[in-house]
């Protein structure tokens, strides 16, 4: 089975439809963060933060800053004028709407992509996306779900436990993990564990896997690594950690993240994009369950250039090819 992996897309549908119409594959995955802003201008965005982070301020006095339309909406205005005046209440909540409105239509142009190609896709969000349950993409949604293809089993959990700005906190999808040790609670790790997928499709990554950010370390979740390190799939897929891209391999798990698809501004600088990556995935008469090849791929000025190649023996040997010496040198090394 042929696998198309693309994660992190931030608002580049036209280069979904560019990789759906110039690539053949059974199946089509996209991991989360499907949009980037929520607005249709810079002008409403940057109000729409600055009103946020204003009622943010409210969690200095123990109000939970992850309320903030709810008490936008319940107070209207009732706040100390120094910190939200009834104009501004208003204001926001009317923003907000926007913001729900603009991420719908974002949807139903990703939607239009797929449908035009009538390619088999799974979708889960991420943290820069609200649900997909009554949007134009609710269909292909494998948030919280199971699906079975081909022989093989694919559990999905999107989201990412961080604070997006310019999202509406109570509309973006929730990662439901809190506490550490015996005393964590995570509705991912209950999921996955409980689902005993072979291909794990996340946002997050789990702690230690594909997870590192600069000048931070590793920043995962404890309970995605506890459902891995207890179900051991064959295959995890994550993202969201747009530097923290490669294959790795930990016991009889490989880790794969291609690096963000849609280009995106980081504190290290403009990130371009267009990442992605095909694989093989093999069920023997047996019952056992391979991952045979992957290819690093980018899309760039509308064509498809092959940036390595990783060979996999059913040992789970692993050897890398260099396609593209630039593209390669550019980003480092992919077999971790």
């Amino acid at each position: 089975m042929t696998v198309v992996y693309l994660t992190d897309i931030h608002d580049n549908f036209a280069g979904v439809s560019s990789v759906l119409n110039q690539t053949s594959a059974d199946l089509y995955i996209l991991s989360g963060d499907l949009t980037y802003h929520a607005f249709g201008s810079d002008e409403n965005l940057f109000r729409f933060i600055e009103l946020q982070e204003k009622i943010k301020a409210l969690s200095e006095k123990g109000i939970s800053p992850s309320k903030t339309l709810h008490l936008a909406e319940d107070l209207k205005g009732g706040l100390k004028v120094d910190l939200l005046s009834a104009a501004e209440s208003k204001e926001y909540r009317e923003l907000a709407a926007e913001a729900h409105l603009e991420l719908r239509r974002k949807y139903e142009t990703l939607n239009k992509a797929v449908v035009a190609t009538q390619k088999t896709c799974f979708i889960i969000p991420g943290n820069y996306d609200i649900s997909l349950d009554g949007t134009a993409v609710a269909k292909y949604s494998l948030h919280q779900k199971t699906a079975e293809f081909d022989g093989l089993k694919f559990a999905g959990y999107g989201s990412a436990p961080v604070f997006t700005p310019g999202i509406p906190e109570e509309l973006a999808v929730p990662f439901e993990e809190a506490g550490s040790g015996a005393k964590m609670i995570s509705k991912p790790r209950d999921f996955l564990t409980e689902a005993k997928a072979d291909i794990f499709v996340l946002h997050n990554p789990a702690y230690g896997t594909l997870d590192k950010l600069p000048r931070y370390g590793h920043c995962g979740s404890h309970g995605l690594r506890e459902a891995i390190d207890e179900v051991a799939p064959r295959l995890v897929l994550s993202g969201h950690v747009h530097e923290s891209y490669g294959l790795l391999k930990l016991g009889t798990t490989f880790f794969l993240n291609p690096s963000n698809f849609g280009a995106v501004e980081a504190m290290e600088g403009k990130q371009p994009g267009g990442y992605f990556a095909t694989f093989q995935l093999q069920v023997d008469g047996d019952g056992q369950k391979y991952l045979r090849e992957v290819t690093w791929k980018r899309l760039v000025s509308g064509n498809i250039r092959e940036i390595c190649n990783i060979k996999i023996d059913k040992k789970n040997r692993a050897t890398e090819t260099v396609n593209d010496a630039d593209e390669y040198a550019a980003m480092g090394k992919f077999l971790l």
